[in-house]
């Protein structure tokens, strides 16, 4: 877009007599190219930052003397309070045929404000002898758009018969900037088995009609003629029907 113009002027009288003087004119380009910069954004840590659909392009590339200019940028990138953020710098510059350069700067704010994906397991139901921790009953899984999950869980019991209770477990899933999700499991334990009773000890009794029962009869009675009984899941009560045998 430069030159140097070599303009000779000519003064030629009436007789043909003539004078040439010589002016140089230095054409320069000194007047750098101008553009708008895509505004200043923030977006999510799974978005592209390299895609300029997303994050926006320069608009209105001129040039008092070239045509056909297109910006170019460099970022830099700076690590943001957690893991999966981060703050670009993104300069864009435009440099016409004669080096005249003008940047401008955007700044891109990258955040995972996004909370994990947690699946937790179903609802179940468990006897009362059964492992009712996670290893049995299931362990809730998670994903996150950026990073890494860790999950945790812990249970609310409630107790009802026996050594049967309804656990209330909540699993939370937490990403590596401090976003949660949380849902819960409930597993029911209960007891479905009827105690076991051991009558090998019993020992049986005779008594006369008519005879009122004495203490022998009583204690035989007490002692549940010698049986015994266990339950997996409680302690047993005992009772007969001897009152409706009399």
């Amino acid at each position: 877009n430069e030159s140097t113009i070599t303009r000779t002027w000519s003064l030629t009288d009436e007789c043909n007599n003539t004078t040439t003087l010589v002016q140089t004119i230095n054409v320069v380009d000194t007047t750098a190219p101008t553009f708008t910069a895509p505004a200043d954004l923030t977006i999510e840590c799974d978005v592209d930052a390299t895609d300029l659909s997303i994050t926006g392009d320069v608009t209105d590339e001129a040039d008092n003397c070239s045509s056909g200019l297109e910006a170019t940028y460099t970022d830099t990138v700076a690590a943001g309070s957690c893991a999966n953020e981060s703050t670009i710098t993104r300069t864009w510059s435009l440099t016409d045929e004669c080096n005249n350069t003008i940047t401008l700067v955007q700044t891109i704010n990258v955040v995972d404000t996004t909370p994990p994906t947690l699946t937790v397991p179903a609802d179940i139901t468990i006897e009362c002898t059964e492992d009712e921790s996670s290893a049995n009953t299931g362990v809730a899984t998670a994903t996150d758009t950026c990073g890494s999950v860790t999950i945790t869980e812990s249970d609310v019991e409630t107790a009802a018969c026996g050594n049967t209770k309804t656990i209330v477990r909540t699993w939370t899933a937490t990403d590596q900037c401090g976003n949660t999700t949380s849902g819960t499991q409930t597993i029911t334990t209960e007891d479905t088995t009827p105690p076991t009773i051991d009558d090998s000890g019993v020992q049986n009794i005779d008594i006369q009609c008519g005879v009122t029962p004495d203490g022998t009869l009583e204690a035989w009675l007490a002692n549940n003629a010698g049986a015994t009984a266990s339950d997996t899941c409680g302690t047993v009560t005992w009772s007969n029907d001897f009152g409706s045998n009399t």
